[in-house]
């Protein structure tokens, strides 16, 4: 007996509890990239460390995520996205409130952020983005949309909170409430309804399941020799970059422009916005739409943001352009680099390819705070940052300029699969 796919509207009633629990688990993975920032000053304030010291803990995060991610995803491919995050949503949270045991010492600084990045791969974005790729069709690029809004949800509400727990409490107080009351939330929400479709309890899915469900793409192997998606990857990594350096020291950034603390984190609030509706409205496109202009325009597009921000130091209207441009385009660059994977690779081993682009995620991700922390301490400001990111930005929408039409996979045939 043949599974029956859902049609495009009964795709969000069947799966729309998986959806909500794993765009929570997606925000709670965000908290540390979009709260350094905040938790930047106060560290200062207490121990004395520079930003490229404090800033350094993503890099670490990024440098062990190289080799372990990919595993991340064979494991995914494997066992099914429930077995593994429930464990890592878990201990992510338990890493992140450890955050709050400073003392000081950088060696324990970079410590815990080792044991931050083992514990959270198990919970990153290609464990949440796999189940939901499985699991809508008709839907799937506004789906991934929503899923990774909650990025942009954290990257709008965590610096605030971030902020008045801080201002409320102290910063380590904002450490064990963030863990405890944001990790806590997306646990129970995983526990409850993060189940994938054609999944069971079993590790290792039925014959009856894999002959009715058999999902058709790229090899490893040939996903290895596809030059689409080393032209996505490379797009992601500049992007990348300059999106981790920009977010995380935004809030100083605009401090220097002559903005307070409290206007700089409304300001990334905005951002975060923006950033959703990037998500949303380019998810909504590429369902509907086949524009190869769309990716390069996404990713070219921080250019512009990267021009105002240059120029706009005594206008809080061109600030407030340059934001929203920014967020837009970060947002969308992330919907459309997990979107495109699952279009030029397929849904075979969609888990463990797009593991491989998160590794470029997570090195920019570790390279660009780092940056940013080294122009501002040798420049004694960010113009240079700035500079750099117009061409960058430019360089990462060429790379996805004229991709080609998205391959036709077929599916696998049922005796073949079982």
């Amino acid at each position: 007996m043949k599974t029956r796919t859902p049609g495009p509207g009964n795709e969000w009633q069947a799966h729309w509890p998986l959806l909500l629990s794993a765009t929570m688990g997606v925000s709670v993975a965000a908290i540390p990239l979009a709260t350094l920032g905040v938790f930047m000053a106060p560290l200062q304030d207490a121990f004395g460390w520079s930003r490229t010291e404090i800033s350094a803990g993503l890099t670490l995060f990024a440098f062990i995520t190289l080799p372990f991610m990919p595993l991340a995803g064979m494991l995914v491919d494997r066992y099914g996205a429930r077995r593994v995050a429930l464990p890592g949503l878990l201990l992510s949270s338990l890493a992140f409130a450890a955050f709050s045991v400073q003392t000081g010492s950088l060696t324990l600084w970079f410590a815990t952020w080792v044991a931050y990045t083992l514990a959270s791969l198990s919970a990153s974005i290609l464990v949440w983005s796999s189940a939901i790729s499985s699991a809508f069709r008709h839907n799937r690029g506004l789906a991934l949309a929503l899923l990774l809004c909650g990025n942009a949800v954290t990257q709008a509400l965590a610096p605030l909170a971030s902020l008045w727990l801080i201002d409320a409490f102290g910063w380590r107080v904002g450490y064990i409430a963030l863990a405890g009351g944001w990790g806590g939330s997306a646990l129970l929400l995983a526990a409850l309804f993060f189940r994938e479709r054609g999944k069971t309890d079993a590790a290792t899915p039925t014959m009856e399941q894999a002959a009715s469900a058999q999902p058709s793409g790229l090899s490893v192997p040939q996903a290895l020799r596809s030059l689409p998606l080393y032209r996505i990857a490379l797009a992601t990594f500049l992007q990348t970059t300059l999106s981790a350096a920009t977010v995380v020291h935004l809030i100083p950034m605009l401090t220097s422009l002559g903005q307070t603390r409290a206007d700089a984190a409304s300001f990334v609030a905005i951002f975060a916005l923006a950033a959703i509706a990037g998500k949303l409205l380019t998810g909504w496109l590429v369902d509907r739409v086949d524009a190869a202009w769309l990716p390069s325009l996404c990713y070219a597009g921080p250019g512009i943001s990267f021009f105002l921000l240059l120029n706009g130091a005594g206008s809080p209207a061109l600030l407030l352009i340059a934001i929203a441009v920014l967020g837009y385009c970060s947002g969308a660059s992330l919907q459309l680099t997990t979107y495109l994977t699952t279009r030029f690779a397929g849904l075979r081993n969609f888990a463990t390819i797009f593991g491989f682009i998160s590794t470029v995620m997570a090195l920019a991700g570790g390279v660009g705070p780092v940056l940013g922390g080294l122009i501002f301490d040798y420049s004694g400001g960010y113009v240079p940052l700035l500079t750099i990111g117009m061409v960058t930005a430019c360089a990462a929408g060429l790379c996805v300029l004229g991709l080609g039409r998205y391959p036709e996979f077929r599916q696998e045939p049922a005796a073949h699969a079982a």
